[in-house]
């Protein structure tokens, strides 16, 4: 993985890369303790209801910008089936 897909030096994905995740909702995933692409590709189901019920405004989010594709594209580090299917990141 590259270092702009891997994540900052402290361990954490700069989920603004992620399509539908802006600052206020990068903050809010980062107090529910997400922080990796990792995470939000493993997410079941039964994770991503939990996760949508903390969301207030957000809630949907999700689903209809399919996170959970996404972030197995970048925690893959496949930079270019990403962009290829979502666009530029």
């Amino acid at each position: 993985m590259t270092a702009a897909v891997d994540g900052a030096v402290d361990g954490t994905d700069d989920l603004l890369k992620l399509k539908g995740i802006g600052p206020k909702l990068n903050t809010l995933l980062i107090e529910l303790g997400v922080t990796r692409y990792a995470q939000i590709a493993g997410w079941t189901e039964t994770d991503i209801a939990a996760i949508d019920a903390k969301l207030g405004n957000f809630k949907g989010r999700p689903v209809r910008d399919q996170w959970v594709d996404q972030a197995k594209y970048l925690a893959a580090g496949d930079v270019a089936g990403f962009e290829a299917k979502y666009g530029k990141i």
